[in-house]
């Protein structure tokens, strides 16, 4: 069949064939760098960084850190220079405590804002209380929406305040949790999304039913976004700090940050929905549009030969 077909003839098919080849390849699903397909849940192999640098309260800082490592996680405390120089791409979750979103920002820059971003949206995730909460929306742009702590009935100052469990919650499993918990109240904000954020609320202020604390998903990571903080044990020291000691909590809130912190790694970790061109099918799917692709290569320069002699 192709006995009459010239070197110059069969060099244009060979590279068509080649150039098929990798047209079709590009058909295949990619993961990207670092995702895990399996779930995981236990804390004690999980890296994490707590920012403290310029920007962030002290006791805001060493509760923060305080509560995670009580999880059994392994945590380090991170400043701008450790996001600069790759230790993000050693965590599953960076930390942000309450303190100052701008200086944050004007700490870490743009450069260092997109790492982190990049770093959520590559399968991490991110924590942030009070100022570390307002640095996720307004700079990392984790959620879209606005902080407001214009909440009627409020008394300003600092206090314990009832909010209300969203025991319903899609994400973390919240259904065995108490309706309510005692947290403290720190001139906090609640959040108020826009209609291109979707948020799952895991408590709400009792005077206006505002999110004072959320989750969301971003690309392939998750995010925990909270207003006030429950970080702190007021009449405890397991938090390292006497702050707000003379408050004499009934409640601790630790054991359901701690299954939010789970529901974080396990969401970031999930596998991304199937791929009709993943696997085996895909492979089979791969080859036959290949040979497709080939025999109407060849088909085209056979015909073109014929009608040039």
């Amino acid at each position: 069949m192709f006995e009459h077909l010239s070197t110059k003839t069969i060099a244009r098919g060979v590279f068509y064939f080649i150039l098929s080849l990798t047209l079709v390849s590009t058909l295949l699903p990619t993961t990207p760098d670092g995702m895990l397909v399996q779930a995981q849940t236990d804390l004690s192999d999980i890296q994490v960084g707590v920012y403290n640098d310029v920007g962030a309260h002290d006791d805001c800082a060493i509760a923060l850190y305080h509560w995670l490592a009580w999880m059994s996680s392994n945590v380090i405390w991170i400043d701008s220079e450790s996001i600069y120089n790759g230790t993000l791409n050693s965590l599953d979750l960076v930390a942000f405590p309450g303190g100052s979103p701008g200086g944050f920002a004007a700490t870490v820059g743009l450069d260092g804002i997109e790492l982190i971003r990049q770093f959520v949206a590559n399968g991490g995730s991110y924590v942030g209380y009070c100022g570390g909460a307002m640095f996720g929306t307004d700079y990392l742009n984790l959620a879209h929406g606005y902080w407001s702590n214009d909440i009627p009935g409020m008394s300003g100052g600092t206090h314990l305040e009832e909010m209300v469990v969203n025991q319903a919650s899609t994400g973390p499993d919240l259904s065995d949790e108490p309706e309510s918990y005692e947290v403290l109240y720190w001139s906090s904000a609640y959040f108020s999304p826009t209609e291109e954020t979707s948020i799952i609320p895991i408590m709400s202020y009792t005077q206006n039913d505002e999110a004072a604390m959320f989750v969301v998903t971003y690309d392939y990571g998750t995010a925990f976004l909270c207003g006030p903080h429950p970080e702190f044990e007021e009449g405890s020291d397991r938090d390292g700090t006497t702050l707000y000691d003379y408050l004499d909590d009934p409640d601790s809130e630790w054991d359901l940050l701690k299954k939010v912190t789970q529901w974080l790694i396990d969401e970031s970790l999930a596998t991304p929905p199937p791929n009709p061109l993943a696997g085996a099918g895909g492979i089979l799917i791969l080859v036959g549009t290949t040979i497709v692709v080939v025999i109407i290569g060849i088909a085209v320069f056979v015909i073109r030969r014929r009608s040039s002699l």
